[in-house]
């Protein structure tokens, strides 16, 4: 992996992180300041792996770079065979130029593996913006979205309508409550913000 940067916009890193504090509170909107300092408190020692991530993405070809893909893989949990990894990784790669929608890397990986991987893209995606939101569980119930099970129809379509909702709900949570935690973040990780 390459030597270790800044971030280019520290508001990237605030972006995520602020992602991270919908996991650790289920109503992030009426937090006061002191719940804001603990949610931030338990999510430190994420912070430096993601950060890594973010730092060494540019910087190397993930397509190949074991060391990068080891860390990715432990920080979202990837546990996929060799052969889909090797279709993710160079979707990500090939990410890095042409900045895809979510909707787009997750048909292509599902053309590669014929899987619809809702989280897994949407960790790629915001991997390259991080501004963008993760699918997970916990952000999924934070905004009171689902992904379609298994066998439903249209399901690819589906998806990529919840992600559509999900990032609309982000961004005004943003807007609401963003500056306030991106604030305390920098107070609290100057070294990540």
């Amino acid at each position: 992996m390459g030597e270790k940067k800044p971030f280019d916009d520290p508001s990237e890193t605030h972006a995520k992180c602020a992602e991270c504090l919908i996991k650790q509170a289920q109503e992030l909107h009426k937090m006061n300041s002191a719940m804001i300092d603990s949610a931030l408190g338990r999510i430190q020692r994420s912070i430096g792996k993601y950060c890594a991530i973010q730092e060494n993405f540019s910087d190397c070809d993930v397509s190949t770079d074991r060391p990068f893909q080891k860390l990715f893989n432990g920080f979202y949990r990837v546990r996929r065979s060799s052969a889909w990894q090797e279709h993710f990784y160079r979707l990500m790669q090939d990410a890095k130029k042409d900045k895809p929608t979510f909707a787009k890397v997750l048909r292509e990986l599902n053309s590669k593996t014929g899987r619809l991987e809702a989280s897994f893209v949407s960790k790629l995606v915001a991997t390259v913006d991080p501004r963008k939101p993760i699918i997970d569980q916990y952000v999924l119930k934070y905004f009171g979205l689902g992904l379609p099970s298994y066998g439903k129809k249209d399901r690819e379509n589906k998806i990529i309508g919840v992600y559509d909702e999900l990032c609309k709900k982000h961004k005004n949570l943003m807007e609401k409550n963003g500056q306030e935690i991106c604030r305390r973040f920098a107070k609290l990780y100057p070294d990540a913000a």
